[in-house]
């Protein structure tokens, strides 16, 4: 394959230990660490974990709620 004219003056630069503009240059490494990629849609596996959740609480017959009366004593 062919070397592109990139690639070529990074290897004149590396021989002749000077600095070039090309060496200044992100590669996708560099991209991946900046990535602040955050996904929107739920995947197929978090809304079938959302939907069995949610026929748990249905059969468990919903919300219980407890009274408790205070007694207090008289001295």
């Amino acid at each position: 394959m062919a070397r592109t004219q990139t690639q070529k003056a990074l290897r004149k630069a590396e021989r002749s230990g000077k600095w070039c503009s090309e060496q200044s240059r992100r590669v996708n490494g560099d991209y991946g660490a900046l990535s602040q990629h955050v996904r929107l849609m739920p995947t197929k596996q978090e809304k079938l974990q959302k939907v069995k959740h949610k026929k748990q609480i249905i059969q468990d017959g919903g919300a219980s709620f407890y009274f408790f009366q205070c007694v207090r004593k008289s001295a």
